[in-house]
């Protein structure tokens, strides 16, 4: 269901609590992704998200229907809009790109409504908590981060043709920092075309970033980002002149190896001589890994380990003469 309505904002998105919507929210639309279809039980839907946005918090918003162009529309050509009628559950990491840890599922086929909306929250922008580009090696798959650093390396949008058969634009970049390291940034779809206004040295602000691994070395998952050129900003004058004297200089940048293992929540490792020993706390529901059927940990000089995931249980399988330890929470690994 899409229109027009005017009301006073009832609710804020920071006040939204686990389960069924009991009041309308209203906010700025940011992020909207494209219509994809599916297919579940035979049945054909489609859906399309996008980020929700007011002065206390945001939210990511997971629309499904039948048919959902004209609602896109309403979401696409409005500044605010208000959403009612959905399901608040705890967000997906892999897709969440803000730091709400819930977001909203909402069928308009069923109780869920969308409706432009005239009444525009006044939104200040977030202050941004950057993390050095030396410490992404330090955060675990698939968090979100921002990320400040100068432009070395520029690749335009070009089209590329996914594994599902989709043709996609695609940007990268290399950014650098003070720590003399580098991480190569991939901006997907839309999110690409802001790439074509930006130059190397300069500065880029980068928002909710995912932090993933790509042949062994950190990368970023871009969408939010903006180039910072106020010459009034320290950081990005202090940022801008190392810059311009490493490059005088001549410095190399080293780009950063392979981060924490996916799956490892909360995990930990020590190493005493030639024994290792690896504690991986997992997250208290095994849909985390709904999609995954096998995890491997490389630990180096040979030494694996292979979670196999049998009817949503973890069976461990080490690949040398080695003791496991299973027990219903934690997987403990003591091997040489």
């Amino acid at each position: 269901m899409a229109s027009t309505i005017t009301k006073k904002i009832k609710a804020k998105i920071s006040g939204l609590k686990l389960g069924y919507m009991n009041t309308a929210v209203t906010g700025l639309v940011t992020e909207l992704m494209e219509i994809r279809s599916y297919m579940k039980n035979d049945v054909r839907g489609e859906v399309f998200s996008f980020v929700l946005v007011d002065d206390s918090a945001e939210m990511r918003v997971s629309v499904f229907g039948k048919d959902l162009r004209s609602i896109w529309e309403v979401c696409n050509t409005s500044d605010a809009v208000r959403i009612a009628g959905g399901m608040v559950k705890t967000s997906d990491p892999r897709y969440n790109s803000t730091n709400n840890p819930m977001e909203v599922s909402l069928s308009v086929d069923s109780k869920g409504s969308i409706y432009r909306s005239n009444e525009v929250p006044t939104v200040s922008e977030r202050a941004c908590n950057y993390t050095g580009i030396s410490d992404l090696q330090n955060v675990r798959l698939q968090e979100n981060v921002d990320v400040l650093g100068a432009i070395d390396t520029l690749q335009p949008p070009e089209e590329v043709m996914t594994k599902a058969g989709k043709r996609i634009n695609v940007a990268k970049v290399i950014i650098v920092d003070q720590s003399c390291r580098s991480v190569s940034c991939t901006f997907w779809g839309s999110s690409s075309d802001q790439a074509v206004n930006w130059s190397v040295g300069d500065i880029l602000s980068i928002r909710r970033a995912k932090v993933q691994e790509y042949a062994g070395a950190v990368v970023l998952g871009c969408t939010c980002s903006e180039v910072r050129r106020n010459s009034d900003d320290t950081e990005v004058t202090t940022l801008t002149d190392w810059y311009t004297n490493a490059k005088q200089s001549d410095t190399e940048f080293q780009p950063l190896g392979a981060p924490c293992p996916s799956g490892a929540v909360g995990g930990s490792s020590d190493q005493r001589g030639n024994n290792r020993r690896v504690v991986m706390q997992l997250p208290a529901s095994h849909e985390s890994f709904r999609d995954v059927d096998e995890i491997v940990l490389d630990f180096g000089e040979g030494i694996k380990m292979r979670v196999f995931i049998v009817h949503k249980l973890y069976r461990l399988v080490p690949s040398g003469e080695s003791q496991t330890r299973v027990n219903t929470n934690r997987l403990e690994y003591a091997g040489g």
